[in-house]
């Protein structure tokens, strides 16, 4: 996602909007920190003003460092009088420019952001975030120490700055770093979830406890607060965490308005904020890679399905070429007849119509066949619909009918049109159905089976029905028979060894299953299951 730049059009421009925004969050930010600092405490505790420079910078890159600077002045103004002169100020607002400037340059990999959700994004944000709180530190007490304050007390300034820098930077930041701009994300509005509600609830009741019922007492309930983030974690990845831990920062900023917190409780909170934003952060990239590589991991297994599905198709299509031929070559000769016919000084338009009709039923067949074997090698999502299993394998055995004939097995169904109906994705069912089917053929050819059969059979069992494909061949051999379902698993010269073990996945998808053993009486047999189709489900 590209961010938003200036257009150079009249109006009011995204740039302008982000302008203002940042400018009108920097004087909000401290004007809420003013009421502690105002009683005489030389540092703002709870200002997010720094997480909002932070995060412009680290966001959008070195070219808002001006705004940066100018909003940092403004802020001076608002709150400098109680602790800065006008030195003060301009140093403290070339500190604030010069931390964003180090965040931006940590943080932005060829004038992309960063993205924390991945592990490696969220430490170059606790090494930017530090960067940026050890400058701002180091300007802060420099002006204590230009302002007459002892030294020791101008080092613990210094670190009580430090300390509610970094806390801002890492509560609120990554809110700001990670999120999509207004109108640039996804059109369609989603509404919370009941759990997103109940996680909602949790966070605002503990938050209470520690912050609020507890205000400057010890820190007994704080630990309550990491169940509701590592739910939020594990559950939504680095955007729930970021969300969380924004919301959570204007906890001890609306408590400490509203009660008043001591100095050391203070330091405490910062302290057990700045460990559960950590962990909070890691633990929220850690759940949002391992959604991505799932996400991935889907992907490539669609790919390699596609690939199997179209190399099965290209070793077929020698074969179908030949099947082909048959009903083409009748469809001429019925073509030729009619015409002879038409042709004839008294025609018989009768016959003609009923050699038209046979030409008409060829050319579908035709159709038929090339329609299904292009559904075959389609590539596509997990489409559930009523289907029959009878349907499913006529189509898969029209497709390697040819290569059977070819090896002179014969394909055998039996009593699939008596099962009721299936949710499946035919597509698929079909491809689970051909690579059974052909691995029974070529084993058969292989061993070169006299009377060889491929038969196709069903039954009804509970909620489900079962398929079964069964050969009279050799079976399997107890090496294989181990190990049938891991990829790359094969006994055939050209194998891939993957048949198996996409339509394991494929059917485990439709929350079927698939085993194989050897018959009782001698050869293979393949089992797998599909759930019936429930009444009112849509038909395919």
């Amino acid at each position: 996602m590209a961010d938003p730049m200036t257009t150079g059009h009249r109006g009011w421009t995204p740039s302008d909007a982000i302008g203002a925004g940042y400018l009108l969050l920097t004087l909000a930010a401290e004007w809420a920190a003013l009421p502690h600092g105002s009683a005489g405490v030389p540092v703002l505790p709870w200002n997010a003003a720094p997480a909002f420079a932070f995060a412009l910078a680290a966001r959008l890159g070195e070219r808002w460092l001006p705004l940066i600077f100018v909003a940092s002045l403004l802020a001076g103004l608002v709150e400098g009088g109680l602790r800065h002169g006008t030195a003060g100020i301009l140093i403290q607002a070339s500190a604030e420019t010069l931390a964003a400037a180090v965040a931006a340059a940590l943080l932005r990999s060829r004038r992309a952001r960063p993205d924390l959700e991945r592990l490696r994004g969220v430490f170059a944000l606790f090494a930017a975030s530090t960067a940026f709180s050890a400058v701002a530190a180091s300007a802060e007490g420099t002006i204590a120490l230009w302002s007459g304050t002892d030294p020791w007390k101008s080092a613990d300034i210094a670190g009580q700055v430090f300390l509610a820098h970094l806390v801002a930077l890492l509560a609120i930041a990554p809110l700001f770093i990670g999120f999509p701009f207004p109108g640039r994300g996804p059109k369609d509005a989603v509404l919370p979830s009941v759990e997103s509600l109940l996680q909602a609830m949790a966070l605002a009741v503990i938050a209470w406890e520690v912050f609020g019922r507890f205000a400057n007492q010890e820190l007994h309930f704080f630990y309550l607060l990491f169940l509701p983030f590592t739910w939020i974690a594990t559950r939504h990845g680095q955007p729930g965490s970021a969300s969380a831990l924004a919301a959570i920062y204007l906890a001890p900023m609306v408590t400490d308005r509203l009660f008043g917190h001591h100095d050391q409780s203070i330091i405490e909170l910062q302290i057990r904020l700045a460990v559960l934003a950590v962990t909070s952060l890691l633990l929220g990239a850690l759940a949002s890679e391992r959604k991505l590589s799932g996400e991935r991991l889907l992907a490539r297994q669609a790919e390699i399905t596609h690939f199997q599905r179209l190399n099965v198709g290209w070793e077929m299509a020698s074969a179908l070429a030949h099947e082909l031929n048959q009903p083409l070559t009748a469809a001429m000769n019925y073509t030729q007849a009619a015409l002879r016919l038409i042709m004839a000084p008294e025609p018989d338009m009768q016959a003609v119509g009923r050699i038209m009709a046979k030409s008409v039923d060829q050319i579908e067949r035709v159709g038929q066949t090339i329609h299904g074997l292009r559904d075959f090698m389609r590539k596509g999502e997990l489409r559930l619909t009523v289907n029959g299993v009878g349907d499913a394998a006529e189509e898969a055995i029209r497709l390697v009918l040819a290569e059977a004939n070819a090896a002179g097995i014969a394909l055998r169904p039996v009593g699939l049109s008596a099962l009721p109906p299936v949710m499946a994705d035919k597509t698929q069912i079909v491809q689970v159905l051909v690579n059974l089917i052909r691995n029974a053929i070529q084993s058969l050819a292989a061993a070169g089976t006299r009377n060889a059969v491929v038969t196709v059979s069903g039954k009804a069992v509970d909620d489900s029905v079962e398929v079964d494909v069964a050969d009279n061949g050799p079976g399997l051999h107890p090496s294989v028979e181990a190990r049938l379902f891991e990829p790359f698993v094969t006994t055939k010269e050209a194998g891939m060894g993957l048949g198996l073990s996409i339509s394991k996945s494929i059917l485990e998808a439709h929350e079927g299953r698939l085993w194989g053993e050897n018959a009782p009486h001698g050869g293979a047999v393949f089992h797998f299951t599909l759930p019936k189709a429930t009444k009112g489900t849509p038909d395919a």
